[in-house]
């Protein structure tokens, strides 16, 4: 007799994600708006500050509420203490996430038929944790990254005493990520990266699977025109501008790739960097770089990738799937990109999209894209032909429903 897999899941997200300003964010919104679109959202946790921190991300939780409606959205604290920080053990970001001690039982009377748990980072693996015991149903952990080594890539990056400080975290998520594969209350574990799953296969007694981006559903709809080339010769970044790997990969193409671009390209050729919350560091690089543009907290950075000519993703630290490039590709941008920026896709370098390392060749690939439109979109069309066939948002949901069913 085969059993009919869960369909009435608990998803537990790791922050407020609308408006979706940033990869992770929009890698939320793209799976929930797909459950929400398949009817298996039975209700939505989210971990919410209050009060509002101060020069914080302005979330719209009405915009959650109507994104999973008519299926409940029930909040739990978030907390930034300095004492969520101080654990040997705990990782700060899921120690900020604690569990209210109603919580099963909120859960339990909003939604009596739940059954399962999908928990959307291990940020808040305690929460899922205590659903998926106290509910008495299996439960997926879905991760972005190996997030130990993307915590040691972000304190390589970083200075004393910051580098300390994360450091000490990539520690402390190591050990717990390798607590999580070890749970028996997990009955599965779906990793975004292929290359990060096969790492995590070889090491967990939960069983793991590579489960691709749900991003691409964030920017692709149905009522999108096509894109529409910009009259001016257009380069476009886009990317979190707080977050420390996106400012080696800026600093990395403004000092090294852009000059060349510049110098040699069409009259007038532009590079817009577009993304959230840019430091002081970011401003003064982008200002001091001829022919750059800062667009900061766009309501909607797709608006600039359909009018680019060539969108870049010179990815030079991190780990895991870079989220941005699912972005371009799903809008048919045609794209270079370093090899660490593609990896865990699964894509066809020169087929699909340019791939560089050195910034001679990465501004030789720009400007060859750039010379020859008609070129470019037929690398554009290719690269969004595979993104379709390989993030199909229906094919991830089945594969969810197939760890959960064990």
């Amino acid at each position: 007799m085969t059993t009919a897999p869960p369909h009435r899941w608990v998803v537990v997200a790791d922050s407020p994600f609308l408006p979706a300003s940033g990869g992770g964010e929009r890698e939320h919104e793209g799976f929930v708006a797909a459950a929400v679109a398949e009817g298996l959202v039975a209700a939505l946790v989210v971990p919410v500050d209050d009060p509002p921190v101060a020069d914080g991300p302005d979330y719209d939780l009405d915009a959650i509420d109507a994104l999973v409606a008519p299926a409940p959205v029930i909040r739990t604290p978030r907390r930034r203490s300095a004492l969520a920080a101080l654990s040997l053990r705990t990782p700060y970001v899921v120690a900020s996430r604690p569990v209210p001690a109603d919580l099963v039982d909120r859960v339990r009377t909003a939604v009596p038929d739940a059954d399962a748990v999908v928990v959307f980072s291990h940020k808040v693996s305690r929460l899922g944790q205590t659903l998926a015991e106290g509910l008495g149903v299996p439960a997926v952990l879905r991760h972005h990254n190996l997030e130990g080594p993307y915590h040691r890539a972000l304190a390589a990056a970083s200075r004393p005493p910051k580098s300390w400080v994360i450091g000490l975290e990539a520690r402390r998520i190591d050990a717990d990520e390798r607590r999580l594969e070890r749970s028996s209350w997990l009955t599965g574990i779906a990793d975004i990266s292929s290359a990060d799953a096969q790492v995590r296969a070889a090491r967990s007694r939960v069983p793991v699977a590579s489960v691709p981006s749900f991003a691409a559903g964030s920017v692709t709809r149905p009522e999108e025109a096509a894109r529409r080339r910009d009259p001016v010769p257009t380069v476009v970044f886009v990317g979190a501008l707080d977050v420390l790997t996106n400012h080696d990969a800026v600093r990395w193409f403004a000092e090294q790739v852009w000059p060349a671009v510049r110098d040699r390209g069409p009259d007038g050729v532009r590079w817009q960097v577009v993304g959230r919350r840019p430091t002081e560091e970011v401003r003064r690089l982008v200002a001091a770089t001829p022919g750059a543009e800062l667009h900061p907290d766009v309501p909607d950075p797709a608006e600039y990738l359909r009018g680019a000519w060539v969108a870049v993703n010179p990815a030079v630290s991190g780990s895991g799937v870079n989220i941005k490039l699912v972005e371009y590709l799903a809008l048919g941008v045609p794209v270079v990109s370093t090899r660490r920026g593609m990896a865990g896709i699964g894509l066809d370098p020169g087929a699909d999209l340019e791939v560089r390392d050195d910034p001679a060749a990465f501004a030789d690939a720009v400007l060859g894209l750039l010379a020859d439109p008609k070129a470019a979109d037929r690398l554009g069309a290719a690269g969004q032909t595979t993104a379709g066939r390989i993030l199909d948002v229906r094919a991830s949901l089945r594969a969810l429903a197939e760890l959960l069913t064990g």
